[in-house]
């Protein structure tokens, strides 16, 4: 039989609450451009409505509306995150044309 034994780190990890106000699971680099951000958004919306579009084409009649209004919100906000980025590629234009 073998017998496994557990190890403690030499430099256990301190103990964090992931409920903590102010305390995010996801972070940014400091420094990142808006309109970086705004690009990879952009991106991860792509992804999200592509995985939409499986699920709601391989999902039973029940469930289809409600995977196609998910494609929906999906392309809702990817428009509104595109809009954005194209307003700060327009005013970015207009500062150097001035």
């Amino acid at each position: 039989m073998i017998r496994s034994e557990t190890h403690s780190p030499e430099h256990p990890a301190p103990q964090t609450n992931p409920f903590e106000i102010g305390m995010s699971l996801l972070t940014t680099k400091p420094g990142v451009k808006v309109e970086d951000a705004l690009i990879t958004a952009s991106e991860y919306l792509t992804c999200a409505a592509a995985t939409a579009y499986e699920s709601a084409d391989n999902s039973t009649k029940e469930f289809r509306a409600l995977a196609r209004a998910v494609v929906h919100q999906i392309e809702a906000a990817q428009i509104l995150v595109e809009a954005v980025v194209e307003g700060m590629k327009g005013s970015t234009r207009s500062m150097t044309q001035d």
